[in-house]
């Protein structure tokens, strides 16, 4: 018996020490973890639900005027006409002749398309927030492009 005691007292402490854990486990108040990089949700077609609401330091975004909502809408893509939507990053923007050069992501789904795309004079390019110009879109940005069946851009979401 005195050989064994080590032994048993061993497998008590542990014995004692998983109960305990385990006790405590079902006690304690559950929480949610809190996610720090949370990704918002790709807007597409004016969707502006997330302006107005509180941001990390806590002062509310600007507000965006609905008339500037409704100008800045992006209709979907029509797939039946020919209209295509493009995923990339910029490589390039020439601004006097109005095209982007794009490395374009592929995937099982996707029609290749030639890297540099003519963007339409009445193209709607914006952001997260607001219209931009064709200016403001510089080369690693990520964008999401409506290209025509005549392989104009007619839209252009920049990092969204």
């Amino acid at each position: 018996m005195r050989k064994h005691l080590p032994l048993m007292t061993l497998i008590v402490v542990v014995v004692m020490v998983i109960g305990y854990l385990g006790f405590t486990s079902l006690t304690k108040k559950k929480t949610q973890p809190t996610v720090r990089d949370k990704i918002p949700p790709a807007q597409i077609a004016g969707d502006d639900s997330s302006a107005g609401t509180p941001s990390k330091s806590g002062d509310m975004e600007k507000k965006v005027s609905p008339q500037a909502i409704e100008q800045a809408s992006v209709p979907n893509a029509d797939t039946k006409s020919g209209e295509l939507i493009v995923w990339g990053e910029i490589k390039a923007v020439d601004v006097d002749k109005w095209v982007l050069t794009i490395d374009q992501q592929m995937d099982d789904n996707s029609v290749k398309i030639n890297p540099n795309v003519p963007v339409n004079k009445n193209a709607i390019i914006r952001n997260k927030k607001e219209v931009i110009s064709l200016a403001q879109v510089k080369p690693g940005d990520s964008v999401g492009i409506i290209v025509t069946k005549t392989r104009q851009a007619r839209a252009v979401l920049v990092n969204y």
